[in-house]
Order: structure tokens, then sequence, then C-alpha cells
């Protein structure tokens, strides 16, 4: 699967993204695997969400630009908010200059919000 080296410094947001409070993460996993992948929350926005995975992670060979698949978004705080979205990955970029090295950024769009099981 190709995967994109665009820098996040392109104008590939639309919308104003908050950064996301400690503990934040994203979880999925691929129709047949029953592997979970967990990768911290960067940032959000109520049309997208922006995760961190490491360069090495071996989810960059599965994942490509287009893709659509459900996610968890895990909110920690008083109460633990779970939330379910479908998504699409709009992108696969490194990050700042000297922010998150070693890491790629992963921007994924909302679609529709799911029901939480």
């Amino acid at each position: 699967m190709t995967k994109e080296n665009n820098s996040e410094n392109e104008d590939l947001r639309t919308q104003v993204r908050t950064a996301a409070a400690d503990g934040a993460s994203v979880e999925f996993t691929f129709p047949g695997s029953v592997m979970i992948y967990q990768f911290p929350l960067r940032d959000w926005s109520y049309t997208g969400l922006g995760i961190l995975a490491r360069q090495n992670s071996k989810i960059l060979d599965h994942i490509q630009e287009g893709q659509i698949f459900s996610v968890t978004l895990r909110r920690e705080g008083i109460r633990l908010s779970l939330e379910a979205y479908r998504v699409e990955i709009r992108h696969i970029s490194d990050p700042e200059q000297g922010r998150h090295p070693g890491h790629k950024v992963i921007g994924l769009s909302i679609l529709e919000k799911e029901a939480v099981l």
C-alpha cells in the first residue's frame, strides 16, 4: 500500500483543531483481525481526528489515504467517554519540524457517528 509523505505544514485542515486531553485515544480493528490498535489522540474538531503513530509502526503498512473504517474514541476525564465513528483516512503526514519526532500524523475525517455497543 502506498503512503503519502505530506508535511503537516500543508493546509490539510478545514476546521480549527483542539488539542486532545491526556489519556485520549482512538482504537480500531480491521475486519478479520483480532488485533486492536490504539493510538494517542493528538487533536480533534467536530469533523476530524488527528492521531499519532510511530514511524516504524506496522499499521502504516496496512493503511492508506481514502481507506474507510470504524473507530472508537476514548476520552479520559472524570468519566470515561466512548464514542464510535465511521472515518476516512485523509492524510498520513510528517509532523511539523521538531514536533513528535519519530512519528507520523494520521488525519481522520469523520463521516458519521455510530452507536456504541
